[in-house]
């Protein structure tokens, strides 16, 4: 009986311990403005994979592209209690103000994704007296310079099937008119068409980053005038414009050209049949960096530590280079990737890596 006992006892520890030994380190609760699939769904896939190469407990709230939703998730979250050591947030639609009212005088700390904070809303929420302390970190690609490039491969190209000296007709679908990623991938656009003088924009038409919106608005201005090339802020604006041009009897890469955005499976396999020149991107990794930067925040904390903000470059995926892309990426399986590579805490860098080489490296490429 007493062997028994003892033998129940130490059952009773191993499973303790074992628990203890198995708990996360620190705890993140991700609102995401968008839904499980598409390229939000991408940025939540890296962002668990990672999570749990460095033992992270990561709750991710949807908010399915609704601003609105987002404010709903975070104060549900905050009623709900037992709050997690940082939010991560994204300024889509420039809703995140809000959201940091509601978090001000909280314990949890804040990292923006993607999309940070204007200089406008700062200055509007310090004048409200909103504490901007808790904000540790951001991690924002380099969205001018990702529309600049998109631009100048549409250019490049078409001056490749028109007679020297012709003008170049560019549409350009854009995001929405308020997130910065979007307005920031615009001003590299428009920069591009300031470079080339053969260059006419037709149009900058929002169509919220969405394929059927820029299928219907895209169809509207093929049916009044010529386009040479369209430049889509993402790679579903750009398939509903395909569709629209293949109606009006406009074949994508022979009579029209397009450029999209985000790496998507869809858009790789475009940039292989020569329908998109390319698909820029590389961005939903941001989800796993934002928990690599987490993991060297909460292992460097120290008082008054500076603010973190990274901007890192994408890269494009051309005819030149899809296919290594698509041999080492198309399977989307980031478990893959050891994320613990990226860390600074672990790998003992100063500074961080995050560009498409070192994927692909760490991918086995």
């Amino acid at each position: 009986m007493i062997s028994m006992i003892f033998r129940l006892f130490w059952i009773w520890c191993f499973l303790t311990f074992a628990g203890v030994a198995q708990s996360a380190d620190f705890r993140v609760t991700f609102i995401n403005p968008g839904s499980e699939t598409g390229f939000w769904g991408d940025v939540s896939r890296t962002m668990t994979a990672a999570a749990a190469d460095l033992n992270v407990e990561l709750e991710i709230l949807h908010a399915d592209r609704q601003p609105y939703i987002m404010e709903a998730l975070l104060k549900k979250r905050l009623e709900d209690g037992d709050l997690p050591d940082y939010f991560v947030l994204v300024n889509e639609n420039q809703s995140a103000a809000r959201l940091l009212q509601l978090l001000d005088g909280k314990s949890s700390k804040v990292l923006f994704l993607l999309n940070k904070l204007t200089p406008k809303q700062k200055s509007n929420l310090e004048k409200h007296n909103i504490d901007l302390s808790n904000i540790v970190a951001s991690i924002i690609p380099d969205n001018e310079n990702a529309g600049y490039e998109m631009a100048l491969s549409l250019i490049e190209r078409a001056r490749k099937s028109k007679p020297q000296g012709k003008p170049i007709r560019l549409l350009a679908l854009t995001g929405d008119t308020a997130t910065p990623a979007g307005l920031h991938r615009e001003t590299g656009m428009l920069r591009a068409v300031a470079d080339n003088p053969d260059v006419k924009l037709l149009h900058a038409i929002p169509a919220d980053w969405n394929e059927t919106i820029a299928y219907k608005r895209a169809g509207n201005v093929f049916t009044r005038t010529q386009v040479d090339v369209v430049w889509a802020a993402n790679d579903d604006i750009a398939f509903g414009a395909q569709k629209a041009a293949l109606e009006a009897g406009l074949s994508p890469g022979e009579v029209i050209f397009f450029a999209g955005l985000n790496w998507s499976s869809r858009g790789m396999e475009a940039v292989r049949d020569h329908s998109l020149t390319m698909t820029h991107g590389g961005h939903f990794f941001a989800g796993a960096w934002s928990m690599v930067m987490l993991r060297d925040h909460f292992f460097k904390n120290i008082e008054g530590e500076a603010f973190v903000d990274v901007l890192f470059k994408m890269s494009p995926i051309t005819s030149e280079n899809v296919d290594l892309y698509l041999a080492n990426l198309g399977d989307n399986n980031w478990e893959k990737i050891d994320f613990r590579q990226f860390c600074k805490t672990i790998n003992g860098r100063s500074h961080y890596d995050f560009s498409a080489a070192a994927i692909l490296e760490a991918s086995g490429s």
